[in-house]
């Protein structure tokens, strides 16, 4: 049985090997950019939130302040 044909036909005695999974390690890759770049804006984030005058800290005030202005001139009859 050397013949293509027979080869197709006859059963096969043992299982294909298992092929290496390329695509699971470039899952895996991206993946750690990602939790890379998390950690990045994480450190970003709390640098800038940290101390008395901190940039986020100062943009939520002011947020809140222009919410609370905006709410009362809404609830003016």
């Amino acid at each position: 049985m050397t013949c293509p044909q027979a080869r197709a036909i006859a059963p096969r005695l043992s299982p294909p090997a298992p092929r290496p999974f390329i695509r699971q390690g470039a899952r895996r890759a991206r993946g750690q950019a990602a939790i890379e770049y998390l950690v990045l804006l994480l450190l970003v984030g709390i640098s800038l939130g940290l101390g008395a005058g901190g940039p986020l800290g100062a943009l939520w005030q002011s947020l809140l302040t222009h919410h609370a202005r905006l709410t009362d001139a809404v609830s003016r009859p």
